[in-house]
């Protein structure tokens, strides 16, 4: 069965080790770029919209030649193990990243995020009692939040039900459009 969908979980690797070299770069370029506007637009649209569109659609895409009739389910789960291959190589990065490479990386965003936001508060025009409340409820959500290890696997776990969503899309877009009986 591996053997069947194993174009989807080479895409997963590819899909994967490009998601860390994408993070390293801009991480070289800036660390705390992720804690600014761009940065969050520019995680949305690459992590979460056109790297793993792009790798679904190829693992999916790249599967289909392994059955016949191709099925939502075989497209769905082509494109779900290419999701889930690189979620596990990310997973195993995030956590070496935020254990070994630079454990106060999550404080320092948070930070950068809060400065950016009062900044973005002041320059709109909202009262100081309002920055501060608002710098207060981040706190405490900030603060209830898990983080290190747990956090990545909890953010891991997230990220699979966004994927989730988009292999069911992809695998209704890829499958066979003619139904099996029509095939035969």
């Amino acid at each position: 069965m591996i053997n069947l969908y194993k174009p989807s979980i080479d895409q997963g690797v590819k899909m994967g080790i490009i998601s860390v070299v994408v993070f390293l770069g801009i991480y070289a370029f800036d660390p705390m770029f992720f804690g600014k506007p761009t940065g969050m637009l520019t995680l949305l649209v690459v992590n979460l919209l056109a790297i793993p569109i792009v790798f679904m659609i190829l693992g999916a895409r790249n599967t289909k030649a392994n059955f016949t009739p191709y099925s939502f389910g075989n497209a769905f789960n082509a494109a779900f193990f290419t999701a889930i291959v690189s979620a596990l190589i990310v997973l195993v990065f995030n956590v070496i990243f935020l254990s070994l490479i630079d454990p106060t990386w999550e404080q320092s965003i948070f930070e950068e995020t809060m400065n950016t936001t009062e900044s973005f508060m002041s320059n709109a025009g909202a009262s100081q009692d309002d920055i501060d409340e608002a710098m207060e409820k981040a706190n405490e959500a900030y603060a209830d939040q898990p983080k290190g290890v747990l956090g990545a696997i909890i953010n891991t776990g997230k990220g699979l039900v966004w994927y989730l969503i988009l292999a069911l899309i992809i695998g209704a877009v890829q499958k066979d459009k003619k139904t099996e009986e029509e095939l035969v």
